[in-house]
C-alpha cells in the first residue's frame, strides 16, 4: 500500500475521544449516566417490585426525576452563561453613553 493525501485523512491525528469544549457537556455526561441507570433498572425492575403498577411507578417516577434534573441543570447553566454575556455587553453601554 502507498502513502498518499487521502489516507492521511482517513487516519486520526489525535487519540483518544475528545469533546469541544462547551459548559452543556456535563449535562451530556449526567445524561449518559442517567441512560445507563435507565437501562440497568429496566432490566430489574421485575425483580426489585413485583406489582406491575409498581413497577411503571418506579420507572416513570425515575424518568420523571432524571428529566427534572436534566431541566433544571439545563435552566442554571443557561442562566449563568445569560449573566456572563449580559455583563460585557452593559460595560460597552456604558462607553457608548460617554
Amino acid at each position: 500500500m502507498t502513502n498518499s493525501k487521502g489516507d492521511a485523512s482517513l487516519s486520526r491525528q489525535r487519540k483518544g475521544f475528545t469533546v469541544q469544549a462547551s459548559p452543556f457537556n456535563a449535562i451530556k455526561l449526567d445524561l449518559a449516566l442517567i441512560l445507563i441507570v435507565g437501562v440497568v433498572l429496566l432490566i430489574v425492575h421485575d425483580h426489585i417490585v413485583v406489582n406491575q403498577l409498581g413497577q411503571l411507578g418506579l420507572l416513570a417516577g425515575y424518568g420523571m426525576v432524571a428529566m427534572c434534573w436534566v431541566v433544571i441543570k439545563t435552566r442554571r447553566i443557561e442562566k449563568q452563561l445569560a449573566e456572563a454575556k449580559q455583563k460585557p455587553g452593559h460595560e460597552s453601554g456604558e462607553d457608548g453613553e460617554k
